[in-house]
């Protein structure tokens, strides 16, 4: 039971909570991300598709709803007759086969082929939500990924300069913030 996962805060579920926010702001967990003051941001990739391959490196393939953001990627999701046919326009291009050409014909090949799109693209994270712990973050990623079929990440960031936050999870972790609702009854007998 935890927090992190959406339990109802109780003596148990604040107990952990203000273990993991230990090992992220004082204990072992500080080495992780390199700062006491981490906020766990969840973040989504958003790709801009039709940038023009002169003004960047970054390239995807599109043919129907799928996308490779390297050859070598489509070529081990294409079935053995789409491979044929590429080992076929690579020979007519380079005499050799498509695996064998350098990964600038590669692309050149695949913008070739009938309804496919080769074309350059930028990738930007954009701000979903934010925790206190890491173990938060990686939950809301494990319920709601599904909503981002582009991918989600936990970015690690420092809050230094937060001084409310700051205080809050220095209240939180001296004490002076704690859990004072009902005790759970003891099972010990």
């Amino acid at each position: 039971m935890s927090l992190a996962t959406g339990e109802p805060i109780t003596a148990a579920t604040w107990a952990d909570f203000v273990k993991r926010l230990h090992h992220t702001c004082k204990g072992d967990g500080v080495q992780e991300h390199c700062t006491a003051s981490a906020i766990f941001t969840v973040q989504a990739r958003r790709i801009v598709y039709g940038i023009d391959r002169d003004y960047t490196d970054n390239l995807v393939v599109i043919w129907e709803d799928d996308e490779w953001f390297n050859p070598k990627a489509y070529w081990d999701d294409a079935d053995s007759e789409q491979q044929a046919t590429l080992d076929l326009a690579a020979l007519d291009a380079e005499d050799c086969n498509f695996l064998d050409l350098a990964e600038h014909d590669q692309w050149g090949v695949l913008g070739e082929l009938e309804d496919h799109t080769v074309t350059g693209f930028a990738e930007s994270w954009e701000h979903i939500n934010s925790h206190f712990t890491r173990e938060a973050a990686e939950a809301f990623i494990s319920r709601k990924k599904h909503d981002y079929p582009k991918g989600l990440r936990v970015f690690v960031d420092a809050q230094i300069h937060c001084w409310e936050f700051e205080a809050i999870k220095e209240g939180i972790l001296n004490g002076y913030i704690g859990f004072i609702g009902k005790q759970e009854p003891s099972h010990d007998n």
